[in-house]
């Protein structure tokens, strides 16, 4: 009786053992799987942070008004403008100066903007100088008895006289009649607009003092002032419309005739200028002009304006995959214009790109990965 009570109990506590070993079993099969599915978990959402990568269901999408555009290669027109200042051309300004040292008795010119002709009379002026030359110059012609030629002391002389302004026509009626100009005339050698007086009457000028600024104002500079973003796309000789608002937007073809090589001290700019015709003579020096360049055009490929998001760590898009995920990617962009942007790097013309809603997802980038430079650091 005493075996048979030690065997059921040994068949007792098997049983129950077997019990609990199928239970632990159980146990250990269950963490195991959980385990597993919560480090794949773990490792997709790794995954696709460190990818960018940001999955939307379609109605997220549809609230979110994501509309997306295909990357297309087409051909891009550089156009830019650039405020520019009508500007006097320096390659025909010129100045007249005084030939000798006097006082000014009067001025024919007392205006900028006046126009002067080739020998017309700009000034008078007393010169001791001047009067005593020609005195001597009258006496030396009176005791030459040689009526058909003149000896070297009356041809230095003469020469004298015409270095300090008088005209030949002045000087053979000196010798004719002997009458000593005390006030000289003096008339324009050049033909211009004038731009400055710098004397006034009665004022006691040197020899060489400039006295008028003179410019011919048929041709006029325009210019205008460049980035160096800008300088790459620059050549002269590239055509270039200047448009003038100050003129009821008129509008005259040029090209760009210069590029200044160095920028002004203190702004991170340089010049560029065009030459436009005014013949008719209604346009300024000071009037305001519109620079509108237009570069050669270039297969590229392009996207919209709208699909750029760009910061201090450079321009991102964000990308339609296949399986309708999206992808933040930094590209490299060129030129730019009001609706498209051309890409140098970063994508390809078969892809998709977000064109509305591109702000959210960086914001649910942000989001996720905490700050901006977290977020694009691995774009």
């Amino acid at each position: 009786m005493e075996k048979v009570k030690i065997k059921r109990t040994m068949i007792g506590i098997f049983k129950q053992n077997k019990i609990s070993i199928f239970g632990f079993m159980l146990f250990l099969i269950l963490f195991t799987s959980c385990q597993k599915h919560s480090e794949k978990g773990l490792k997709e959402i790794k995954a696709q942070l460190t990818d960018n990568t940001i999955s939307l269901s379609a109605a997220q999408v549809q609230l979110a008004n994501i509309k997306v555009a295909q990357v297309y290669e087409g051909e891009f027109n550089y156009n830019h403008l650039f405020s520019g200042v009508l500007k006097v051309n320096e390659e025909s300004a010129s100045i007249i100066s005084s030939r000798a040292t006097g006082r000014i008795l009067k001025l024919f010119l007392k205006n900028p903007g006046e126009t002067v002709n080739k020998g017309d009379s700009i000034y008078q002026i007393y010169c001791e100088d001047l009067v005593a030359a020609e005195r001597q110059y009258f006496t030396l012609q009176s005791n030459n008895w040689n009526y058909n030629g003149k000896y070297e002391p009356s041809l230095a002389l003469e020469n004298k006289l015409l270095l300090l302004g008088m005209l030949p026509v002045q000087i053979e009626r000196l010798r004719k009649n002997g009458r000593i100009l005390f006030a000289v005339t003096i008339f324009s050698s050049v033909k211009g607009v004038v731009r400055s007086i710098n004397i006034s009457e009665g004022q006691y000028v040197a020899a060489g003092q400039t006295l008028f600024e003179l410019a011919d104002d048929r041709k006029l500079w325009v210019e205008a002032e460049v980035h160096p973003e800008d300088l790459e796309f620059l050549k002269v000789g590239m055509r270039s419309d200047i448009i003038l608002p100050d003129a009821e937007n008129r509008t005259l073809k040029s090209t760009v005739s210069f590029i200044n090589p160095t920028f002004d001290s203190g702004k991170n700019t340089t010049l560029i200028r065009s030459v436009i015709d005014n013949s008719t003579r209604k346009l300024h020096p000071g009037m305001m002009a519109i620079m509108h360049v237009q570069a050669g055009i270039n297969k590229c490929v392009m996207v919209p304006a709208s699909s750029l998001i760009t910061d201090k760590n450079g321009s991102v898009v964000w990308v339609r995959n296949v399986d309708g995920t999206f992808t933040g990617r930094k590209i490299t962009v060129g030129l730019q214009s009001d609706n498209t942007v051309q890409v140098l790097s970063g994508l390809k013309e078969s892809e998709t790109v977000v064109t509305s809603g591109a702000y959210l997802l960086n914001s649910e980038l942000i989001l996720r990965k905490g700050t901006i430079s977290e977020a694009q650091v691995n774009m």
